[in-house]
């Protein structure tokens, strides 16, 4: 029997099946009605219970930091920020004092309050903030209440985790205990559970339908990290085929890492450049490690959403700084706040909208709260005297809105020159082309512009009117959608044309199966995950241009989304890619 799920750390493993509840049981919460005074005292208890919880993560934050390092611990961070959190407290405040309830039925009201909030939004980093929340609220819940604490499940040797949630707290007591792999019905890619199993190298799917009820205790299984599947009870033969598969891989990671500092360059000499994705200074240093050419997406929405308000200038700039200092002389590509109804901050509320996809974000909110704009851009600038940074201008749909970014740009500048503050007068300024007004409007853009960030994911959402994180029903989202490569093609050509740089983000541009398509196409600027970076450069430097056009060419022919799959795909099964340890050489 085989289940599907979605890759959320990758690799191959198998396993005893271990079924747990690893989101822990629920703590059942007491409610009654409170006067005003004993409210007052159930604040001073929920204050208590604050404190105690904090002390406790700080115990796991720096168990991790022991074992895992700096980086995975500063996950646990994030939990003490929401705990801190001026919403969540106001919230049980009110709840206590207005509404008459004790402090336990306040804090699940509220820990539920701003789980829905989060679990609805469309941004899959603070949807996935939800597991965070839900962490935090059964940390304060089991003080409040008096439980003990459930015991972390120890599972023996080669065990491989069933179970239907999964909380970072319980990942981080699994380092060293010998768990082969996870399975998770729910889960995320940026949920910090995944984050601490791919730091433990611990193979991972998540959205695996039914998994606590297809597979049973003691099940042999197979997972499959790569494909995105599990074997229940595998026959012989499958197992031999898999002991095979997990040889090579080892051999492949190992071979991988003779990559690092080895320039991205396909096997006839074309160049490409390879930066990285970032959201954290953790990501940067990620990148520094395989030595990515620098940063082509800082999301500076990370940095706004670690906060309890809107963060100073001088703040931001340190933010920035620790950042771009990781990758420097590599060139920091920093695009300014990219937030609306779809990624919210909790202390800069907004309308809502039914859309929020389609409504107020990005560059066209920052426009409407210029002030918020005006101090990122300053921050940004003073930046740009000591490190090699550029502008990205998010969600442009056409000339108007880029030019009223430009002359907030030219106000920062000339009100820091006013100043006698330092920063690069012809600092690069891009756009980010994420819509179809842009994608149609290129040649205009090209003129107002220094450089291009095609930003796929949306760009390929609002092409074909798909849902990129689907729902119940299937999602026509698709990268390899003709229309989505036609679009590519011209995007590339235009840019050249006028002579502008231009990189290509998002899903297609991190699948080591796309690289020679995406070449093919004319990109020679690639921006991925810092995860993804080798296996991307792997797939660059064992092709030629030569056949990378030849694909391109062939796929550009092509009608249907089902014959240009079967067009890439058989063109990497062809391929055999070259010996990392043979390029290194």
């Amino acid at each position: 029997m085989m289940i599907l799920g979605e890759v959320a750390s990758s690799g191959l493993a198998r396993g005893r099946a271990v079924l747990c509840d690893c989101a822990g049981k629920r703590t059942v919460v007491p409610q009654r009605r409170v006067g005003k005074v004993e409210a007052e005292m159930e604040i001073e208890r929920f204050d208590a219970a604050v404190a105690a919880a904090e002390v406790k993560l700080l115990e796991v934050q720096e168990k991790v930091h022991r074992t895992l390092g700096k980086e995975q611990a500063e996950i646990f961070e994030t939990q003490i920020v929401l705990m801190r959190d001026v919403h969540l407290h106001d919230t049980v405040r009110d709840l206590c004092l207005e509404k008459g309830m004790n402090v336990e039925a306040a804090v699940d009201a509220a820990i539920r309050q701003l789980m829905k909030l989060f679990g609805g939004l469309d941004d899959p980093y603070f949807r996935e903030r939800a597991a965070d929340l839900h962490d935090v609220g059964k940390r304060l819940l089991d003080h409040l209440v008096g439980d003990v604490p459930q015991a972390t499940p120890v599972p023996a040797e080669g065990s491989v985790i069933v179970t239907s949630e999964l909380l970072a707290s319980i990942v981080a007591q699994w380092e060293g205990q010998g768990v082969r792999a996870i399975i998770v019905e729910k889960g995320g890619l940026t949920a910090h559970a995944t984050i601490l199993a791919r730091s433990l190298g611990i193979p991972m799917l998540v959205h695996v339908p039914e998994a606590t009820r297809k597979i049973q205790t003691d099940d042999l299984l197979i997972v499959d990290a790569l494909a995105g599947r599990v074997f229940l009870n595998p026959q012989p033969e499958l197992l031999r085929r898999y002991d095979r598969l997990e040889a090579n891989l080892q051999m492949h990671k190992s071979a991988l890492k003779d990559l690092i500092g080895v320039p991205t360059v396909t096997r006839d000499g074309v160049d490409i450049k390879l930066s990285a994705n970032i959201g954290q200074t953790a990501d940067a240093a990620a990148a520094a490690n395989v030595k990515a050419d620098g940063v082509g997406l800082y999301r500076t929405e990370f940095v706004f959403a670690a906060q309890d308000q809107f963060p100073a200038e001088d703040e931001q700039y340190l933010f920035y700084r620790a950042t771009a200092d990781y990758l420097k002389p590599g060139e920091t590509v920093i695009r300014v706040l990219d937030v609306g109804s779809d990624k919210p901050l909790n202390y800069f509320p907004l309308p809502h909208e039914a859309n929020p996809a389609m409504g107020c974000r990005g560059t066209r909110l920052l426009l409407a709260h210029p002030q918020i704009l005006h101090t990122q851009l300053r921050a940004i600038l003073r930046l740009s005297a000591s490190h090699p940074v550029k502008i990205l201008l998010p969600m442009i749909d056409g000339l108007d809105d880029l030019r009223a970014a430009k002359t907030a740009i030219g106000r920062a500048k000339a009100e820091l020159a006013a100043e006698g503050q330092s920063f690069n007068p012809r600092i690069p300024v891009g756009a980010m082309i994420e819509t179809p007004s842009a994608a149609i409007l290129i040649e205009q853009l090209a003129d107002e512009v220094d450089f291009f960030s095609v930003g796929s994911n949306d760009l390929v959402q609002f092409l074909l009117a798909a849902d990129r994180l689907g729902g119940e029903m299937p999602s026509a989202y698709d990268p390899l959608h003709p229309a989505v490569i036609r679009v590519l093609a011209t995007l590339a050509t235009v840019a050249r044309s006028k002579g502008k740089p231009f990189s290509l983000c998002g899903e297609i541009a991190s699948d080591p199966a796309y690289a020679n398509l995406v070449i093919g196409l004319g990109f020679r600027s690639l921006s991925v995950s810092p995860g993804r970076l080798l296996d991307i450069k792997h797939a660059i430097c064992s092709t030629r241009l030569a056949d990378a056009e030849k694909l391109a060419g062939q796929v550009l022919t092509l009608s249907a989304t089902r014959d240009i799959r079967v067009c890439v795909q058989e063109d990497w099964a062809r391929r055999r890619p070259v010996s990392p340890a043979e390029l290194a050489t």
